[in-house]
């Protein structure tokens, strides 16, 4: 057990059990009951040498392997969304670990000792981040004892107020904030463990870069500029002073954050007011007009290079100065993109910057951990950014947006970087993208060869094209070879026959990229996909090509990539967003649904293709919310997939997602989150039939779905849609009607559950309802596809009509009246509402009848 600087409850976990198989089990001592297991985590090590448990619920492990010794760093609360593994490192093999001691803050932020022969690792937890896949433990100082003695360390024990004692020898050594330190100025208080690690995992101010993402990819566009404008009027009151001083900002009011109807704009009258009185108070005469402008902006970035918030490290400062110019840059252009054409332009306007800054920023000072503090670019935005993209109804914006964004000259590695294959829509759309693209992968060197745009023409079918373009590369020394070659009609069998050899024979000498270019020429898109994913391991490339040659997202090779390679992929990654798009291109738009929410390892055997490996959960990014609540309802598919989601499943995951939140250092955003999230009520609910039996229940049909009853947190895309589409045969489905109650009791009808389908007895209630507001929706669908076939003769009476006095319609059939001859052809259906359909059809073919008109009925 660890200290513990605040005191401990009745209820805290006294014992750590370990089985030969690594599972972890804790338990607590109770006078009446005894020793209660409190929970169970399972590790998968084995040969554990050493183990401590915190009274913070954190435990540590130390495993022998042959490569060295293995820490690891385990939450108890594990569940489908966690594994519990924090934190891994493996130390060289000369690095034995003798002792590990673990200490908390008084907001029960851990501090782990790991103990060697000559010196310790302090490790403390720190806050997870959106920019960067950074571990959640981190070496925050480090104790040497190798110059004060030469005895190794025996064992060390924390102290209050977050103090170490270490023991070497016949010596002891206190490490820890002296009294004559503590109370100089000149020493920072970031120099204090506890202060430290507070710091490290503490909420965040408002104007942290993080919040300032976090509240635009949620839509509180106008909740961010405000919180700007507060950040340029103090900077304009601060450089107005005579001295430097300290940016002191207002927190935003909590309500701003998931208030639906939060406005920026003051009063006008207010303003004019504060106007007037500038002409008797120059002190204050700040900026209550400033507003959301580039030149207000402008003057702000300047203030921030020159003046850094002190409370914000270097690479914080940084990206607040990138999210405050992206900020600026979406607005200018947010009324023409929708959300996620939005999100997609902040994440590449934040991909750009970030590599440029990179690129150009110095490598500073490293901590004294060892920790670099250089701005690392990335190669590639993430695919939860391709896929807000590929969601997005605005491409046309962003597509130009990217395109600027390289400078109007996107060559392949462009377009990978930003995923463009994977998220443009329409056929028409990628070829002529693919053309741009090939075009400026020639011009992109001086050489102008022709072998770096060949794969790309080819898939466009521009061979007359490349063959004119090896007439100018008179410097090749392939150039009479490839224009004899070229010459040749590639309709014929034979000139492929002879592309396809050449294609081996380039790929005996490792020309990977033009052996798949000639595997095209030859008709063999299989071959050509083939090389791109084992050789170029590109399967953007793949996904390009076929999606091109194949005219559309149904061809049988883009779905052999998805199939084979892609959703694989996406399970052993733990990547949802990538399993998510895939699903949704091969028309699997309810699998599309699950895996956003459903733990991989239940998923995974109900897919119609194998997945044999699966990696981590990943439920760490809160976007993953935020699609769940866009698509659950977009078409019928995703209502599908929704159904099969328990209640119980999605509140975990609503909770887990808060906790993220929570580690983020965003608390604010995750009460706004788990505040106003929107579960999905089914049209039906369960309720007890009032009889002695405890398991009847009858399902009560509703008038309206109950929405939310709080303000919603830009989940708008979440409430129920007006219309659906619907992208799924329904005729093909089960009836999800129920059948009559019974005349004895209303208690003894029962949902219809499908042959061979099990419901888990915890959410059996839950699922039974989904299933029965699954039904309605099937249903109500059923009606809307049967609609009656126009008809122009129902509106103009036959040559062969009779036209009879008024009175003889009630008494003639309207079936007699028509010929045979004209009699038109009903199909006779087997349901109630077919039956209704063909009388209206048959009323609708009768003739006209038209009374003669008499003029003694005007008299």
């Amino acid at each position: 057990m660890s200290w513990s600087h605040y005191p401990q409850r009745k209820t805290e976990d006294t014992l750590l059990s370990i089985t030969t198989s690594g599972e972890l089990a804790f338990w607590r001592h109770d006078r009446r009951e005894g020793w209660t297991s409190t929970g169970r985590v399972r590790t998968g090590r084995t040969d554990i040498r050493l183990a401590r448990y915190s009274s913070a619920k954190k435990t540590v492990l130390v495993t022998s392997t042959p490569a060295g010794e293995e820490l690891t760093i385990w939450d108890s609360q594990e569940s489908e969304f966690s594994r519990g593994l924090e934190f891994t490192q493996l130390f060289e093999p000369e690095e034995i670990v003798n002792d590990l001691d673990w200490s908390s803050t008084y907001q029960s932020h851990s501090i782990l000792a790991v103990g060697f022969a000559r010196h310790i690792l302090i490790m403390c937890e720190q806050r997870m981040t959106y920019f960067e896949q950074e571990p959640a433990w981190r070496v925050c100082h480090k104790i040497d004892i190798t110059l004060l003695t030469s005895h190794s360390i025996i064992d060390s024990i924390w102290l209050s107020g977050g103090s170490l004692l270490v023991g070497a020898g016949h010596q002891m050594f206190l490490y820890g904030r002296s009294e004559q330190s503590a109370s100089t100025e000149a020493v920072p208080r970031t120099n204090y463990l506890l202060e430290y690690v507070l710091q490290q995992n503490a909420p965040l101010v408002d104007f942290h870069p993080q919040v300032l993402l976090q509240c635009l990819l949620w839509g509180r566009v106008e909740l961010v500029k405000d919180i700007i404008v507060k950040l340029a009027n103090a900077a304009a009151v601060a450089e107005r002073q005579d001295s430097p001083v300290a940016i002191k900002i207002d927190p935003q009011v909590v309500e701003d954050f998931w208030s639906s109807d939060h406005i920026t704009v003051k009063d006008p009258s207010t303003q004019i007011k504060k106007q007037y009185q500038l002409l008797f108070d120059h002190e204050d005469s700040s900026d209550d007009g400033i507003s959301f402008t580039r030149p207000v902006i402008t003057r702000l970035l300047e203030f921030l290079v020159k003046n850094p918030m002190p409370e914000l490290t270097q690479l914080e400062n940084v990206h607040l100065s990138i999210l405050i110019q992206t900020t600026l840059e979406i607005d200018e252009q947010r009324r023409a993109l929708d959300a996620n054409g939005l999100r997609y332009l902040i994440s590449m306007r934040l991909f750009y910057l970030i590599n440029k800054r990179a690129a150009s920023v110095p490598e500073t000072a490293t901590l004294s951990a060892g920790i670099s503090n250089k701005l690392s670019g990335r190669g590639r935005i993430r695919f939860r950014d391709i896929v807000w993209a590929y969601h997005s109804e605005t491409q046309e914006i962003i597509l130009a947006a990217s395109s600027a964004a390289c400078g109007n000259k996107m060559t392949w590695n462009d377009a990978r970087a930003l995923g463009v294959f994977l998220w443009l829509h329409g056929h028409e759309q990628l070829k002529a993208q693919m053309e741009i693209v090939a075009r400026n992968q020639y011009m992109a060197d001086d050489s102008r060869d022709p072998t770096a745009c060949s794969l790309l023409y080819f898939a466009l079918r521009k061979i007359k094209l490349v063959h004119g373009l090896w007439k100018q590369a008179a410097w090749h020394p392939e150039q009479k070879i490839m224009l004899k070659f070229l010459s040749k009609n590639f309709d014929e069998p034979q000139s492929k026959t002879a592309a396809l050899k050449n294609a081996f024979a380039l790929l005996a000498k490792q020309r990977f990229e033009y052996a798949a270019a000639f595997f095209l020429l030859g008709g063999s898109l299989k071959d050509a996909v083939n090389v791109c994913l084992k050789h170029l391991k590109d399967f953007q490339l793949a996904v390009a090509i076929a999606r091109v040659i194949e005219q559309g997202d149904d061809g049988p090779i883009l779905r052999d990539i998805l199939e084979r390679t892609v959703i694989p992929t996406a399970f052993r990654e733990g990547n949802r967003w990538l399993g998510s798009w895939a699903f949704w291109v091969l028309r699997r738009r309810d699998l599309a649904v699950r895996i956003l929410v459903t733990p991989l390892v239940e998923l995974a055997p109900t897919l119609p293709m194998p997945v044999s490996e699966i990696g981590d959960n990943h439920y760490d990014d809160p976007s993953l919310a935020l699609l769940f609540s866009q698509i659950r309802s977009m078409t019928l598919q995703t209502v599908k997939g929704t159904s099969e989601i328990s209640g119980r499943t999605e509140f975990r995951f609503v909770m887990q997602i808060a906790r993220v939140f929570c580690r983020m250092g965003c608390h604010v955003l995750a009460l706004a989150l788990v505040r106003s999230w929107p579960f999905a009520r089914p049209i039906t609910s369960l309720q007890s039939s009032g009889t002695n039996e405890a398991s009847a229940t009858e399902i009560i049909p509703r008038a309206e779905p109950v929405g939310p009853t709080r303000p919603d947190f830009a989940l708008r895309g979440s409430r129920r849609r007006s219309q659906i589409a619907i992208d799924m045969d329904i005729s093909g489905l089960p009836p999800t009607r129920r059948g009559s109650p019974s005349p004895e009791g209303r208690s003894e009808s029962k949902p219809v559950v499908e042959a061979g389908e099990m419901l888990p007895e915890a959410d059996s209630a839950d699922a039974i309802a989904r299933h029965a507001a699954l039904g309605n929706l099937m249903r109500s669908a059923r009606k809307n596809i049967s609609t009656p076939e126009f008809d122009m003769d129902s509106f103009f009476p036959t040559s062969t009509s009779t036209i009879s006095p008024l009175p003889a319609v009630s008494e003639q059939p309207a079936q007699e009246s028509v010929p045979s001859s004209k009699q038109p052809e009903i199909k006779t259906e087997e349901t109630a509402a077919g039956t209704n359909l063909m009388k209206a059809k048959a009323k609708a073919h009768a003739p006209v009848v038209v009374p003669e008109f008499d003029m003694n009925n005007f008299f």
